[in-house]
């Protein structure tokens, strides 16, 4: 499929006319997109290591079943010739093609059983069956659920940290932060997507340098990709958007850790400053409490019409086709990783706007990124007419560096080697982003 063919299939996936308050219900995305995962073209084909029969011809999970996160992991392993065998601990219903299969660990009788229980019994379960070989390795999918189930089940395993376990470990009691010590401890690498992170690892867990991998899992181009400018318009129109100004997009959940209430406090101060552009809400997994307050602050507002409010979970190809119509994409949480939400904006074109954190050290030699230290409503104002006063230019100067950006550092195939890598526990490569820091 060429890109003109592709932009149109994106289109066709943005609800024509999106109304400025969408309540539809939300649908169990992350499963069906797991569902449709395919073998692809294979990237890489130098790495042999993923061929059958090679040390990653066959790849262990322990993982949550309908993940987003591995989902994107299970996208990159279907452009090699790898098999994922995922083992779950959540009650789902068995599944296996081409590419990878899921199995739950614990019987179907204990379906209803909490999730605490269930990543104990997991872990038990696997600890008491059969024999073990001792090339065999499990990639936990987080630490403190199913790294849990890995650490008690007494194999071998690796990890992949999401960074509100160990961002946010502080706030919890005593007996999670102890438990969280064990199972970094015990894995024998650990993956993660930011500095910030690894510098908790290092100081706050004493993990050894060598033993921690910082990379993430690169932009899926397919889908995640730049729009002419016939295309942009052309999606606008189908979202009932005005061609003649600037849209800001928020592409991260609607939550208090996100901002997102000063976010919209900031834009209506921007727009009874006399300013104009439209705002986009993609709320994804919200805060029920917190979304309905929200709600109430776009409903009692005179320029409620001026936000498209999306509540409820979009695919991948909904989320594109959003970011290609905005030209701005926000994301300033208090706390992160190196969120994939930051490079889909990067590589559709729609201009960063980002907290200043260490986790996006890696993002700052692109200098159309715009930046924020404040994060009061009037400081969100500020942005809002300074981002607006640079549309159309230099705002289209700084939309085809991003996208340059995006393609030189976030590729699958850098991703796919930097896996390779984490699994081997050999050195990651150092090229990628190297040239724009010159």
């Amino acid at each position: 499929m060429n890109q003109r063919e592709e932009d149109a299939s994106v289109t066709g996936n943005l609800p024509p006319n999106a109304s400025a308050m969408n309540t539809a219900a939300p649908v169990d995305e992350a499963l069906a997109r797991l569902m449709k995962i395919r073998r692809e073209d294979e990237l890489a084909k130098d790495l042999t290591c993923f061929q059958p029969g090679q040390p990653l011809g066959t790849i262990r999970f322990i993982a949550t079943g309908d993940s987003v996160h591995v989902a994107q992991w299970l996208t990159l392993f279907a452009q090699t010739q790898t098999f994922v065998e995922i083992e779950t601990a959540n009650p789902v219903e068995p599944f296996e093609n081409e590419c990878f299969s899921i199995r739950p660990i614990l019987p179907r009788w204990i379906k209803k059983a909490p999730m605490s229980l269930r990543y104990l019994l997991s872990g038990l379960v696997m600890r008491f069956r059969g024999p073990r070989s001792s090339d065999e390795i499990f990639h936990a999918h987080c630490a403190s659920g199913n790294g849990f189930a890995a650490w008690l089940s007494g194999r071998r395993y690796i990890i992949g940290v999401y960074g509100t376990e160990v961002f946010g470990a502080h706030e919890r009691g005593f007996a999670y932060r102890w438990l969280l010590r064990q199972i970094l401890q015990g894995a024998e690498r650990i993956q993660v997507a930011s500095t910030e992170c690894v510098k908790i690892l290092i100081e706050q867990y004493e993990i050894p340098p060598e033993l921690i991998y910082c990379f993430h899992l690169g932009l899926d181009g397919k889908t995640f990709h730049g729009a002419s400018d016939i295309e942009r318009a052309h999606l606008r129109q189908k979202a009932g958007l005005p061609l003649n100004e600037p849209i800001w997009t928020v592409n991260r959940r609607t939550h208090p850790h996100y901002r997102t209430r000063e976010v919209i406090q900031g834009f209506f101060k921007f727009c009874d400053s006399g300013g104009q552009g439209r705002l986009v809400l993609l709320c994804g997994e919200s805060q029920a409490d917190y979304m309905q307050g929200v709600r109430e602050l776009i409903e009692q507002s005179r320029f409620r019409d001026r936000v498209t409010f999306i509540e409820r979970m979009l695919p991948h190809a909904e989320v594109a086709a959003w970011l290609k119509l905005s030209d701005f994409g926000i994301s300033v949480p208090k706390t992160d990783m190196l969120s994939v939400s930051t490079y889909q904006a990067l590589g559709c074109g729609a201009v960063p706007i980002l907290s200043d954190l260490e986790s996006y050290n890696q993002l700052r030699p692109c200098r159309a990124i715009r930046w924020m230290n404040r994060f009061e409503p009037s400081d969100f104002a500020e942005m809002f007419a300074e981002t607006a006063n640079a549309w159309p230019t230099p705002h289209a100067m700084w939309r085809e560096e991003s996208i340059r950006f995006a393609e030189d550092g976030f590729s699958a195939e850098n991703a796919i080697r930097d896996i390779a890598a984490f699994y081997l526990g050999v050195p990651l490569r150092k090229e990628g982003l190297a040239k724009w820091a010159a």
